[in-house]
């Protein structure tokens, strides 16, 4: 990896830091709440919109120190049910994936930061969501967001 993100204890303690209130809400649209969650691998924000059901979580994957390579694994031993390398989000290597769960307004995008972590982003969108038929693609905008905000940290 060229450019690796060394620096980032802001975002692994309070991941909704990773992008500021008004920068979502101009990618996903009004937040009605916003909740800090710990998960098996790592802390996570979940940005919960007005235009309900609709969500974003998205956190560093602390438990996973093999970073993309560790889903890549998963890939090649056939325990995903989904696996498509993407475009690099502002020069980092990305991968949309599942293991079940795939359905219209969801998605898995998993960025490289460095090649012992990874930044997840899974929004789970409502019909109404103007970004519905596309999640990946929000997915990949609220990644740039947080890979800008940790670049700067």
């Amino acid at each position: 990896m060229t450019d690796p993100i060394a620096d980032t204890s802001a975002v692994e303690s309070e991941p909704c830091a990773a992008i500021p209130g008004a920068e979502i809400e101009s990618i996903a649209g009004k937040v009605k709440r916003t909740r800090a969650e710990d998960m098996t691998a790592g802390k996570a924000c979940t940005w919960v919109f007005e235009l309900s059901p609709t969500t974003v979580n998205a956190g560093l994957v602390m438990g996973n120190k093999d970073g993309l390579s560790a889903i890549y694994a998963q890939h090649a031993s056939g325990s995903l049910t989904t696996f498509k390398p993407v475009e690099p989000i502002d020069g980092y290597p990305a991968v949309v994936y599942a293991n079940g769960g795939e359905g219209k307004g969801n998605c898995t995008l998993a960025v490289g930061v460095r090649d012992d972590l990874v930044y997840h982003v899974i929004p789970r969108l409502s019909s109404e969501h103007p970004s519905y038929s596309d999640p990946c693609g929000l997915a990949a905008k609220v990644a740039a967001a947080a890979i800008k905000h940790l670049k700067k940290s």
